[in-house]
């Protein structure tokens, strides 16, 4: 039986579309079972922001008068130190990828791809630096090759890591585990103090905490861990606490590793909130102490500190404004001279402020213990008896004490830590005298 030309044809072009197809399903079904890793935008805006510092001192080198002109040697320096960073940032954005798949993976930096395959991992875990900046997900291969994930620098890292423990079948078994800088630290880990005048220290693994406070050597499962109050003060550096079922501990950032400490906590801790772990309650930085039967409440919170940095940030632009401007009036012949003054003014104003409040947020207290209230001022001291207090006022942003003799000796703002706890404080007391 002969075949026509055109039944030839058809049956050819038939074979061929059947073929792409099932090409276009493989590659559809290949494309399904690869995960892509691409570098995070805060890399993408690390290169964007120092690129705009080039470009401000460029505007300066460009529009400069011939006759007192933006000196070449400076801005050559500031090229070679914010230039060539902000192009290697956007490059290594653009060229960065990590593609796990079947048979392994692919990834490249600035170069060319590298190659493994899944059964040449040997070992995989976190790493914890002394600089705090997050976990850095750590890929050891049998070839001696290691392969860095930093947190900040690469998104959706968690279905990856996954994918690891599902394909990285003859890896060590242990698993994605905190090991410290660069996978030295495993098993059991002592914490100690950098004074040997300090004898306590803190040991932990993947199973429990145990705190040494110079006698004896307290335990508790991960599980009976309550909370760690982690202040993070940008002005000082204050204790943490670790809070368990049965004791508690404080240690501070003369601990040796003791960002590998916090990381095991939030590692090995999940039933710990994010917003418990990293925030303390009630937004407070410094939690409101009692001591001797005394409650202090202070103004330490988060969000004043934001007020604290605002303030900050509103001076320095002002007085950053004022120096450019200067320069264009001795270099670009600006003839406004009122602004300068305007600027430096205004920017002096914002310090001032600035200093104002962070005196009243470091000094400012307000102390109740058994027989009185005391506030604890900028000026000085006041305190008022229990006796001698009528009621509590309330307005729309402060308390005040009002006494029999309608006095208003003490007040204070709705900023203040623990605002309520400090009315029912009070109002117990008022209770008890009356």
């Amino acid at each position: 039986m002969k075949i026509s030309p055109a039944e030839s044809y058809a049956t050819a072009l038939s074979d061929s579309c059947a073929s792409d197809t099932i090409e276009a399903e493989m590659q559809a079904q290949s494309q399904k079972e690869q995960l892509q890793l691409r570098p995070s935008k805060f890399v993408l805006g690390m290169g964007g922001g120092i690129f705009g510092y080039w470009l401000l001192a460029a505007f300066f080198f460009w529009f400069s008068p011939t006759t007192n002109p933006f000196p070449v040697e400076v801005f050559a320096l500031i090229t070679f130190v914010t230039l060539l960073p902000a192009l290697a940032f956007i490059l290594w954005w653009q060229r960065a990828s990590l593609i796990a798949e079947d048979s392994g993976l692919r990834w490249r930096h600035f170069g060319g791809w590298q190659k493994a395959r899944w059964d040449e991992i040997e070992d995989y875990f976190f790493c914890i630096g002394n600089n705090d900046g997050g976990p850095v997900s750590w890929l050891r291969f049998r070839d001696g090759r290691t392969l860095r994930l930093p947190e900040s620098y690469w998104s959706e890292q968690t279905a990856f890591r996954a994918l690891v423990v599902q394909k990285a079948t003859h890896a060590k078994p242990s698993g994605w585990l905190l090991r410290g800088e660069e996978g030295t630290i495993s098993g059991r880990h002592a914490f100690r103090y950098k004074s040997k005048k300090r004898p306590e220290y803190f040991e932990a693994d993947e199973q429990s905490v145990a705190y040494f406070d110079g006698h004896l050597l307290h335990h508790a499962l991960w599980s009976d861990v309550l909370a760690l109050h982690d202040p993070q003060d940008i002005f000082r550096r204050l204790p943490c606490t670790l809070e368990t079922c049965h004791w508690s501990a404080s240690f501070s950032s003369l601990l040796k590793e003791h960002t590998l400490l916090r990381a095991m906590v939030r590692q090995y801790a999940p039933h710990i909130s994010v917003a418990r772990l990293r925030i303390p309650q009630r937004e407070l930085l410094v939690p409101t102490e009692r001591d001797g039967g005394k409650r202090i409440f202070h103004y330490q919170t988060r969000a004043n500190r934001r007020s604290l940095g605002l303030w900050l940030g509103i001076g320095l632009f002002f007085l950053a404004s004022a120096g450019l401007t200067w320069w264009g009036l001795n270099h670009l012949e600006f003839e406004d001279t009122r602004t300068v003054g305007a600027l430096l003014t205004l920017g002096g104003l914002s310090l001032v402020t600035w200093a104002a409040t962070l005196w009243s947020y470091k000094v400012e207290r307000i102390i109740v213990d058994r027989e009185s209230v005391t506030q604890i001022r900028v000026q000085g001291q006041r305190w008022v008896f229990f006796e001698e207090i009528k009621e509590i006022e309330t307005s729309l942003d402060r308390d005040t004490l009002v006494t029999h003799k309608g006095e208003r000796l003490i007040s204070w703002r709705h900023s203040l830590a623990n605002v309520a706890e400090l009315r029912a404080e009070i109002e117990k007391h008022l209770q008890t005298k009356s």
